[in-house]
């Protein structure tokens, strides 16, 4: 009888520590901060890009639209810095509460000589965010003005620019401010930046004109496992994201194609191009190229051919694939390449045509990869510039 009490007393003991250590489990899961919980931060980063600053709200209201029709965040966080001005801007977080999307202001900044364009700055602001948002996984979408790879001290480009903007035709986007380049960020700084924080993007999303380049898929190969954009110029609407943020949240890639072209294919007037470049297979890529430009040295000397996604004169931005169908012709190499293009850009989508602010008119595509390429350009201020980039020296 004493044996079978004391086999019960301790049986009551062992359960009732085991209902403490459960009970305090559970109060500690309660308390335990949304950063633990939270598996991925999503930010949205918009310098100060003139213009477009109502665009950058119309834009942020898109995507919460997005959050609220998809129930919530689950168990992501969502930030966003955006400038108001040349040297004002603040972090705030997009929460969902009781079916609406509620903000909360985390820091405002004061910048008194545009340091959000040096990799010192943008690291400090990546720094801010991942403190706040301390989460295993980070996605990170820019919206401004782009010129795809082409450095910012290039001669004439922002000037060119300002200057063919007509009067009366829609407007575009086209990293950094449209015609200063106090306000402009190089792609390599903004991967310097990146790279100092010891974070990879799951994927960068180039809100701007002419970002899905092979140019720039090299050089942030190393900071982002994807890099989604457009190929040409892209609406002053920018990325329609109460369609394609529940693809984007989800890293639903085709998702996003699918979204991004049932926007422009019904806009007016229809344009829109969109690539997604798996930046894992660009250094692939680059061990072919440089297999094809080795025994075609001297390239294109006739380009009229070729599939021209801008609207510069003469162009600057060249489709890729279309561009190397016309200059390799060994048949097995060229397999090999667009086999290797197949994995380098598995996503990607298109209208008939795209539209050009510069020019004012629609051009029609013939062809599409979802990346250019600026080899063939002969345009006076990209010659030199090209053969500085990353992806020249690792391709000749």
């Amino acid at each position: 009888m004493f044996v079978k009490r004391y086999r019960f007393l301790i049986l009551l003991v062992m359960s009732f520590t085991a209902f403490i250590f459960m009970s305090c489990s559970d109060d500690d899961d309660d308390n335990v901060s949304s950063n633990k919980k939270t598996e991925e931060t999503v930010f949205m980063y918009m310098p100060w890009s003139g213009n477009l600053y109502s665009y950058f709200l119309e834009n942020i209201s898109s995507f919460e639209t997005a959050i609220v029709n998809n129930g919530g965040l689950g168990k992501k966080r969502f930030m966003v810095f955006i400038s108001t001005s040349a040297t004002n801007a603040y972090l705030y977080e997009i929460s969902y509460k009781n079916g609406i999307c509620v903000h909360d202001t985390l820091k405002n900044y004061y910048f008194g000589s545009a340091e959000y364009t040096t990799s010192s700055g943008i690291t400090s602001i990546l720094e801010d965010i991942m403190t706040e948002s301390p989460t295993n996984s980070y996605s990170m979408i820019i919206g401004c003005h782009g010129m795809g790879w082409i450095p910012k001290s290039t001669s004439g480009v922002s000037s060119y620019n300002a200057a063919r903007r007509l009067k009366g035709v829609h407007q575009t986007r086209y990293f950094g401010h449209s015609s200063s380049s106090t306000y402009q960020t190089d792609i390599t700084t903004l991967a310097d930046g990146i790279k100092a924080t010891g974070v990879k993007m799951q994927y960068i999303l180039f809100d701007d004109c002419y970002m899905s380049n092979i140019e720039t898929a090299y050089d942030l190969r190393e900071v982002t496992d994807y890099l989604i954009a457009s190929t040409c110029e892209i609406m002053i609407e920018g990325m329609p994201y109460s369609t394609i943020g529940k693809s984007l949240l989800d890293h639903d890639y085709k998702g996003v194609c699918n979204g991004f072209y049932a926007f422009y294919s019904t806009f007016s007037p229809p344009c829109g191009t969109i690539g997604v470049t798996d930046c894992s297979e660009t250094e692939n890529m680059a061990y072919l190229m440089k297999s094809i430009n080795t025994q075609y040295p001297e390239g294109l000397s006739d380009t009229d051919a070729i599939q021209i996604l801008d609207g510069y004169s003469p162009a600057i931005f060249y489709d890729f694939g279309d561009y190397v169908s016309h200059l390799c012709e060994d048949e097995t190499l060229l397999s090999a390449f667009n086999q290797q293009l197949n994995k380098l850009v598995p996503y990607k989508s298109n209208t008939n045509t795209y539209y050009s602010e510069f020019t004012g008119k629609q051009k029609e595509i013939t062809a599409f990869s979802g990346l250019t390429i600026s080899d063939p350009s002969q345009n006076s201020m990209v010659t030199e510039a090209k053969i500085q980039t990353a992806w020249y020296y690792a391709t000749h």
